[in-house]
């Protein structure tokens, strides 16, 4: 049964073949009429108010029946405009300042370190609590750890010994000797009348925050003193840095490294804690070459946070206010430029237009012009202004659309006339996409 209905279905098929062969080809396939009296004028098209159907000549819709409307490309009237959002900016003339903006962690100002060592060899033999744990804020005179020194112990048997035999050459020498050590309050024990001691305190003389390794120093540096350790003279016994100073590294990319200058202000904020006004941060330094494989230029902040509102290794958001000059480098002084909103800018990457308003009638219509532009940097500041530099297309007082412009452009490409993707119109373009 089913091979019987496979036969059949194979005979109908070369019989229908057949058939379609031993026709007329001209009764098949006509060609198309060109178009002639009511076709459409370029830039002209014709569109169903209803389905989704544009013409080339005026008459019914071929899919609903209903009588086609005339869209003119550039010319919207005013129910068009409402039902395209319409809105429409001018071109104006401001300065060039732009907000450049970064990220960076915050880490201890490397410039305020202070290290604290003995000035003679020996064994630790105590640690105070400076000296147990990173963070400890330390004040300058707090004691560190107690060191047992032969060498210091023998320099004051023999500075009581020349006070015995009044050798004031021997006393001076040696009262010079426990300066240097840093250890005049033994000697001044001695000629006291004191006994020689062989185990002494060694206190800081500065003030700070304990710390290990900084950036980049590596865990050779993130020690603290240990009980039994001999050392040397010179030898780091603790590490101080300023409690309430800061350093962050921020990259700024390639496009806008040109537009740092040391000195700048820069404002900041943090997630946990939001907006920092009463942090105080500058530009320090500028790398004076890019990073290359980032592309990108680093840069050094330094900031004092009397609050302690932060901590090291917050992340924090840097802003920075560029002023620009006539060349679109850093200034002291922004210097003037044409102007236009970001979202009046249509772009592939390499061509950026705008579409201009170069007409309005009576009834409310506007007709409206493309505008290649050639652009310079974008500005954004975060007061929400976002705008183009305009080297030329447009002038100051020009009015352009800043919203539904894709409409517009879409409409002209319709219509076959010049448009972002197509400078000549999309009919000019079509015989280059024919085979």
């Amino acid at each position: 049964m089913r091979r019987s209905s496979l036969l059949v279905a194979a005979a109908g098929l070369a019989a229908g073949i057949a058939t379609v062969a031993l026709i007329p080809g001209a009764t098949l396939f006509t060609a198309a009429a060109p178009d002639s009296a009511g076709a459409a004028a370029p830039g002209e098209r014709w569109a169903c108010p209803m389905m989704d159907f544009i013409g080339r000549r005026p008459g019914d819709c071929p899919v609903c029946g209903m009588k086609m409307t005339k869209v003119t490309a550039g010319e919207l009237t005013r129910e068009q405009q409402n039902r395209m959002g319409i809105a429409l900016s001018t071109v104006t003339t401001g300065p060039a300042v732009a907000t450049i903006r970064a990220y960076g962690t915050v880490r201890y100002d490397d410039r305020t370190l202070q290290i604290v060592v003995p000035r003679v060899a020996g064994r630790i033999v105590k640690r105070h609590p400076a000296a147990l744990h990173p963070g400890t804020l330390v004040a300058a005179g707090d004691p560190v750890v107690d060191l047992y020194s032969p060498e210091v112990f023998a320099a004051q048997g023999e500075l009581a010994a020349a006070l015995k035999l009044a050798d004031g050459h021997a006393i001076h020498a040696l009262l010079e000797r426990f300066t240097r050590w840093n250890l005049r309050p033994l000697a001044d024990a001695v000629l006291q009348g004191g006994a020689p001691v062989d185990s002494f305190t060694l206190a800081s003389p500065f003030a700070g925050i304990v710390v290990l390794a900084l950036e980049g120093e590596g865990m050779a540096a993130a020690r603290l003193p240990v009980v039994g350790t001999e050392v040397m003279a010179d030898t780091p016994l603790l590490r101080l840095v300023e409690p309430r100073t800061f350093m962050v590294v921020v990259h700024v990319p390639e496009a806008r490294a040109h537009w740092l200058r040391e000195g700048q202000s820069v404002r900041l904020a943090s997630d946990d804690r939001g907006e920092l006004p009463d942090v105080a941060a500058r530009i320090t330094w500028l790398a004076p070459e890019l990073n290359a494989e980032i592309r990108s230029r680093e840069v050094h902040l330094h900031l004092t946070d009397p609050n302690g509102r932060l901590l090291v290794g917050s992340l924090v958001n840097a802003r920075i206010d560029a002023a620009l000059g006539p060349d679109l480098a850093a200034a002291a002084t922004a210097a003037a430029f044409t102007l236009v909103p970001k979202s009046a800018v249509l772009s592939t990457g390499v061509r950026h237009v705008a579409w201009r308003v170069s007409g309005r009638e009576s009834d409310g219509r506007l007709r409206f012009e493309l505008a290649p532009l050639a652009l310079g940097p974008r500005l954004e500041t975060d007061r929400g202004h976002d705008a183009f530099i305009v080297r030329a297309g447009l002038k100051p007082g020009d009015e352009v659309a800043t919203q539904g412009a894709f409409l517009i452009d879409s409409q002209a490409q319709l219509a076959g006339t010049p448009s972002l993707l197509f400078p000549l119109g999309a009919a000019a373009a079509a015989p280059a996409h024919t085979h």
